[in-house]
């Protein structure tokens, strides 16, 4: 068979087909990984097939690996089988028709001609199951189901016992949950995000703190999901909050998160909540606060204040003396907010009617100017990088230099339907367009635009974080890490 797969590679070398230049490693993406289809076990690994890729854990450390998606070549993101060789090193995958073969050590797909059924176990459960006690607040039935003390029912999609120490057990909608062979006692495992759409990202350390506008809308048999992933990175370890039963919490559509040293904020839909990272407590402003609009749509912080953008204008909230006021009236007016960004001196306001500016040393408010006007209508989206500010407009993208005050606009990238979001760092600007993620080389214009055949989940990318090593991307279908200071990276 691996034969037969070999040679069908070599006709499509032939044929003028070829394979998108992936480097392993380069790109990393999370998305909804709770629906599992089948379980597959190593000697090392436990992996899991999901509606949305591949996702490992290591048997011995105790660990989660990163995923494997479209990101790492895989062709399809719905895996129907799983297998793994008797040795370990072939996965095999059955992905909407197509049958591949992955090389666990080389890191390489090929695709096959028929799936290995001597190494496929069918990890569908039969009805009925053994009961095994469940954490607190979860209850698994012999019918097959697990419920949630939020008297929601999930199913039991696979179960495989390993024959040492573990049952892994697969549901519809809740994620994996492992089974301690000696007491029957399991536990959930959660990996990934909670829902896909991601459109807020944060960066906190270690940790990455992630939501969005929207939640996991589906049949009946897909469990409605709205949430917030904490993510963190050296663990790894991700945590799942789900706002409709956190007290204190008002919003389950978020549209950006930060914080503090003594908090975390997230804006959404019914105010700004609020977290004391020492107390571990929620409470939530809203428009009885003061806030001038209860959607609350962008936040950024200095010193000991908060300032958030809603759909009718800016306010300024203290922590401290727990007092929120409106601010820029006269200016602002009701303007829907759409973005801020904090530099040393200036906090910088993106509305739906152009770009403005409170400068705290001369305590000024005004509007920000460029020849071509693009700074007049639509921002999207506010990034800065040194002393480099990017304006994502339905025109393109508007640089202003903070030490010189000159602006200029990033070519290949103008005219509607503009950017979406932009990012930089000394040597590539990343541009968020309608077909993909466009990096423009800052020291000779080079371009490359990447897509799904160069590792992005999506298309639809909403927004671009950057920390320095990793370009964070949110989209529609989830989270992706790009390396892009990479040495060898593709571009």
């Amino acid at each position: 068979m691996r034969l037969v797969g070999l040679l069908l590679f070599i006709i499509l070398i032939i044929t003028g087909a070829a394979e998108a230049e992936i480097l392993p490693g380069q790109f990393v993406s999370w998305s909804d990984f709770t629906h599992i289809t089948g379980i597959a076990i190593s000697h090392d690994y436990a992996y899991f097939g999901t509606t949305e890729g591949i996702i490992r854990y290591h048997r011995f450390e105790n660990k989660w690996y990163p995923p494997i998606t479209i990101s790492d070549g895989l062709p399809q993101s719905y895996i129907e089988r799983i297998a793994i060789s008797s040795d370990g090193a072939y996965l095999y995958v059955d992905s909407n028709g197509d049958i591949i073969s992955y090389d666990v050590d080389l890191d390489h797909w090929t695709y096959e001609t028929d799936f290995p059924l001597e190494f496929y176990h069918d990890t569908r459960p039969q009805i009925p199951i053994q009961r095994y006690y469940m954490s607190f607040g979860y209850t698994m039935y012999p019918n097959g189901f697990i419920s949630d003390n939020s008297l929601r029912d999930y199913r039991i999609s696979a179960l495989y016992d390993d024959g040492f120490n573990t049952i892994y057990v697969g549901t519809w909608g809740m994620g994996p949950v492992f089974v301690d062979n000696r007491d029957y006692e399991g536990t959930l495992n959660a990996f990934g995000l909670i829902q896909k759409r991601t459109d807020a990202i944060y960066i906190d350390g270690d940790s990455v703190w992630l939501a969005g506008n929207e939640g996991q809308w589906g049949s009946a048999d897909y469990q409605t999901r709205f949430g917030i992933t904490l993510f963190e990175q050296s663990k790894p370890k991700f945590s799942w909050y789900e706002p409709r039963y956190m007290s204190g919490f008002d919003s389950e559509v978020i549209y950006d998160i930060t914080g503090d040293d003594k908090h975390i904020f997230f804006a959404g839909l019914h105010g700004v909540s609020v977290f004391s990272r020492k107390k571990e407590t929620y409470f939530t402003l809203t428009h009885g606060s003061g806030l001038p609009n209860m959607e609350s749509t962008a936040l950024a912080v200095r010193n000991d204040s908060l300032w958030i953008g809603t759909a009718e204008g800016l306010a300024l909230y203290s922590p401290s003396a727990n007092i929120l006021v409106s601010v820029g009236k006269k200016i602002l007016g009701d303007l829907f907010i759409t973005d801020l960004q904090m530099t040393r001196d200036k906090l910088l306001i993106g509305t739906t009617k152009g770009a403005y500016y409170i400068d705290f040393k001369t305590k000024l408010i005004g509007s920000l100017k460029d020849p071509h006007g693009d700074l007049t209508g639509l921002i999207r989206h506010i990034s800065h990088y040194e002393n480099e500010v990017l304006f994502s407009t339905d025109y393109g993208v508007t640089t202003i230099n903070l030490l010189t005050e000159r602006s200029s606009t990033l070519p290949y990238v103008n005219g509607p339907p503009g950017a979406f979001a932009a990012a930089a760092n000394d040597k590539i600007y990343a541009v968020a367009v309608s077909d993909g993620l466009m990096l423009i080389n800052k020291e000779n214009g080079k371009r490359n635009l990447l897509t799904e055949d160069d590792g992005l989940l999506s298309l639809k990318i909403s927004t671009l974080v950057s920390d320095g090593k990793y370009l964070w991307i949110g989209s529609d279908e989830g989270l992706t890490r790009f390396d892009w200071s990479h040495p060898d990276r593709i571009d």
